[in-house]
């Protein structure tokens, strides 16, 4: 049986971030949204941005108004497949929020200019 995406691997500017399961990366680019009336008349364009989301454990040391100011890195979302892309240009884009227990989850979200896929 071959091997499917288990685990992935967030990084900003080469700096791991402790994620918990369920990291997700949206490469961005065109939705088409239906166009409807009477019949339906076809579809619209789109344009969205490429996001990873995530949420993260904080380490002592680091504050949650480091990773929100975030800007202009280079995001990386790596599986455990092999697969890696790079969102360029990103920033962090949810406000901070932390809560207590299991970690001091944060929920971290980056948008990018553009995501490409530089391993496969």
């Amino acid at each position: 049986m071959a091997q499917v995406i288990g685990r992935a691997t967030v990084k900003y500017n080469g700096n791991v971030l402790l994620t918990d399961k369920g990291a997700k990366l949206n490469t961005g680019g065109v939705e088409r949204k239906v166009v409807e009336g009477d019949t339906v008349h076809g579809f619209a364009e789109e344009v969205k941005a490429p996001f990873v989301d995530c949420q993260i454990s904080l380490r002592r040391g680091a504050t949650i108004k480091d990773i929100h100011e975030i800007t202009d890195a280079t995001v990386t979302f790596e599986a455990d497949t092999g697969q890696v892309y790079a969102l360029t240009n990103a920033w962090s884009s949810v406000p901070p929020e932390i809560t207590a227990g299991d970690g001091g989850k944060i929920p971290v979200k980056f948008y990018g200019h553009k995501c490409e896929e530089i391993a496969a």
